[in-house]
Parts: C-alpha cells; sequence; structure tokens
C-alpha cells in the first residue's frame, strides 16, 4: 500500500508539468558567445545531444573549425598579431573573452516524500515525511568557460550550497563551496590534452553517461583525448593519470584510467549533425555505440562503493534510434569480486518533455552494502533554460539495521534553471 501511495504521489507531481509551453529559448555563457539556444548543444539541460558532444571533442569550440565564424560577440585581443613574430622577445599573443564568460545554474526541491521507516520487527520507527525540500534556490553553481587564443580554452564551475540545521531552537547555516573545471590544449581538432579537477571525459565525455556510474571519479590530473568522426560515427581514446583528493599528501599518479569507444552510425564525434545544423531536435543521432573502461588506484585510494579496490574494468554499450535512447553498463572489481550495473532508458515524448527509467546496482553480492534502485523520472522544460523533474526512487531490498530501515523509497519534485 505505501509504495502504491509513492508512485500515486509521483504521479500527481508530474501533472502540473504538461501544461507549459515548448516556446524558449536561453543564453547561459556560450549560448550568449554564439547567439543560440540551449538546444543547440543540449537535448535539455543538462544533458548533450550529439553536437553538444562535438562541441567539447572540439576544446569547447564550434565544430568544423568554425569557431570564429559562429562567435557573434568578439573576442578581446590580449597583444598584437606582430608579436608572433617578435617571439620570444615578447609575450605570444592571445584574446579573451570579450563578454561575462559566466552563466549560473539554480536548482532545488520542490517537495519532496520520504516513506516511513521500519524496525526490523516490522514497528515503525519514523513516519512517513512530506516537505518542501530544500527550495527551487537550495543549490546554485557559477559555471565559466570561454576560449583564450586559437588552442586554449577553459570550463569549470563554482558549487555554492547551504544547510540549516535546528538546535534548541537555534537556527545555525553552513555555507560550503567549491569550485571545479578544466583547461583544455587542442593541439588540432580532436587531440586534447586537460588538466584539471572535474568534468573529467573519462565519466563526463560523452552525451550517454550510462557507464560513468559503474566506476568512480577521477581526481585532480592530466588526461589525454583522442578522437575521430568528421561525418559519421567515430573513435575515441582517452587516457589519464590522477590524484585521488586534493590535498598535499596525495601523488599524480594515485589513479591511472583508459577508456576507447566506438560510435556507428549518427553524427560525427567531431562535426556533431555535419559541424553546419545545431541538432536541436531529438531523432536526428540515430546510432550505436560500444566502449570498454579500465581504472587501476594505488591501494587505499578508493572510497566508496569502490572501497578497497584497486582494479576496476568494465564494458557499456548505448545507442539511439528515433525519440528513444538506451545504454547498459557493466563493470567488475577485480580485488572485491563485485560487479556494478546500470541501464537507462529516455523517451522524449515530444522536445521539450523527457521520460525516464534506470536500474542501478553497485557492487552485486556485497550484503548488507549492496543497494540496487529503480529510479523513474518525468522531466519537462518550461523553457529551454528551466525545468521542472519529478522523480520516484525505488530501493529493490531492505538494509535493516538495529533500529530501523536504512533504505526508503523517495520521491522529490525538483525544479532548475539556468541563465
Amino acid at each position: 500500500m505505501k509504495k502504491l501511495f509513492t508512485a500515486a504521489l509521483a504521479s500527481a507531481f508530474a501533472v502540473p508539468m504538461l501544461f507549459w509551453s515548448q516556446d524558449s529559448s536561453a543564453i547561459p555563457a556560450f549560448a550568449r558567445k554564439y547567439q543560440t539556444s540551449c538546444y543547440t548543444c543540449h537535448s535539455g539541460f543538462p544533458a548533450r545531444n550529439a553536437f553538444g558532444e562535438a562541441f567539447r571533442n572540439n576544446g569547447y569550440r564550434w565544430p568544423g573549425g568554425e569557431d570564429e565564424e559562429h562567435a557573434k560577440q568578439e573576442q578581446t585581443k590580449m597583444g598584437a598579431d606582430g608579436w608572433k613574430k617578435t617571439f620570444p622577445a615578447s609575450p605570444w599573443p592571445t584574446d579573451i573573452p570579450g563578454f561575462a564568460p559566466f552563466a549560473f545554474w539554480i536548482r532545488g526541491d520542490l517537495v519532496s516524500y520520504t516513506e516511513e521507516s521500519t524496525k526490523p520487527n516490522g514497528t515503525q520507527a519514523a513516519p512517513s515525511k512530506l516537505n518542501w525540500g530544500t527550495s527551487p534556490m537550495g543549490t546554485a553553481t557559477l559555471f565559466f568557460g570561454g576560449s583564450m587564443g586559437d588552442n586554449l580554452s577553459a570550463f569549470g564551475s563554482y558549487n555554492i550550497s547551504a544547510t540549516t540545521t535546528e538546535v534548541a531552537n537555534v537556527n545555525t547555516t553552513t555555507v560550503s563551496s567549491a569550485a571545479r573545471g578544466r583547461i583544455v590544449w587542442a593541439f588540432q581538432p580532436g587531440i586534447n590534452l586537460a588538466i584539471g579537477n572535474g568534468f573529467s571525459d573519462f565519466n563526463f565525455g560523452s552525451s550517454n553517461t550510462t557507464y560513468a556510474s559503474t566506476f568512480p571519479n577521477p581526481g585532480a590530473g592530466a588526461e589525454f583525448s583522442y578522437i575521430t568522426g568528421e561525418k559519421s560515427g567515430g573513435f575515441k581514446f582517452i587516457a589519464g593519470a590522477a590524484q585521488a583528493g586534493t590535498g598535499s599528501t596525495n601523488h599524480f599518479n594515485d589513479i591511472a584510467y583508459a577508456r576507447v569507444r566506438y560510435k556507428f552510425g549518427g553524427a560525427g564525434l567531431l562535426s556533431g549533425a555535419g559541424g553546419v545544423l545545431g541538432n536541436e531536435y531529438v531523432g536526428i543521432d540515430n546510432h550505436i555505440a560500444v566502449g570498454a573502461s579500465y581504472m587501476n588506484a594505488q591501494e587505499g585510494m578508493l572510497a566508496t562503493n569502490w572501497a578497497g579496490e584497486t582494479q576496476i574494468f568494465g564494458a557499456d554499450i548505448e545507442g539511439s534510434i528515433g525519440s528513444l535512447m538506451l545504454g547498459a553498463a557493466f563493470s567488475r572489481d577485480v580485488d572485491l569480486g563485485f560487479n556494478n550495473y546500470r541501464v537507462d532508458a529516455t523517451y522524449f515524448v515530444y522536445p521539450w518533455l523527457k521520460s525516464t527509467v534506470s536500474y542501478a546496482n553497485l557492487r552485486s553480492g556485497d550484503d548488507p552494502v549492496n543497494d540496487p534502485t529503480i529510479a523513474v523520472g518525468l522531466t519537462a522544460h518550461l523553457r529551454a533554460n528551466a525545468l521542472i523533474s519529478a522523480t520516484y526512487t525505488h530501493h529493490t531490498k531492505e538494509r535493516l539495521t538495529d533500529l530501523s530501515n536504512t533504505l526508503n523509497d523517495t520521491c522529490v519534485l525538483g525544479a532548475q534553471f539556468a541563465f
């Protein structure tokens, strides 16, 4: 009965999303530079489409070597072109964005529901909760991105979040922040060297990132990528070395990793939709892609789901046909012997209305830590830069302590916008 109530609540949360207009446009940092819609690079932000993937593969530049032609806002020159002739007696000239290369992403929960918690004997430990969540302003991220000269680009974010703790009628608010990002040197389209502490190509470099949740995230380090795919499909190779954290005691070779991916059909990994058409609608990137990944870590470097592991390998497959996108990924922990799975399905009812379902099972066989989950969601983009979403998460098994069940189903109605 509790499950039925939660599912019904999820449906009720989704109803308001069906009455919003799809006519919209947005102008975050890169959209401002090219004076184009968010849909050029995103199938509803923050998920990227084929053109957005190609934009990233080109070092955050317009595919086809046409960045200058498509940019609507001029760069500010830092030095004269004649400096190239007098280098190294003078600095090498460059340019920086002639506009404020920033964008804000603000998000939070409108309504949150958590089912009741029960004790091992079946009695209630805590009642179900229905509250207003963190509010739409719960978390804010400042993004920055732009190009500097012919080869250098940067992309990153600065997260700001606040939590309030109530103790004896005294509210204590803690504000935390963290910056992460990457600097990319593009030797030529498809050959990149990146250094940074976030947005790694290993777990963030594909339009479909089903595989990413079956591997840990690398820390600060360097990463090399080689990409082909001028017209259709393509090949991508990634290799990197990273430390496990940001402390001075970490080492540059705490983690080493590599990934290969081959895309059959669809838009080219370097061209997007031919390098000309901004893929503003779903259904024009019919393809299938296969990938394989490997990660090696020094003993004691990995934590959470991969604590105690030193080697992980995996394989994945994904594709799309029309408005349907599917992805499946598997990885195995060599030392611990655990398997990790994830399956995703996405269907665009309309270009602005997306339904999703996913199954995730990390550390399969590790009882009682193992926590398989099924998540069902519906996302509506009220505008290209604003969305509302409903997500129901079901834990397929219970994890019981001496006090209560620690795996409670949840239903969340959230909102996001960016500008």
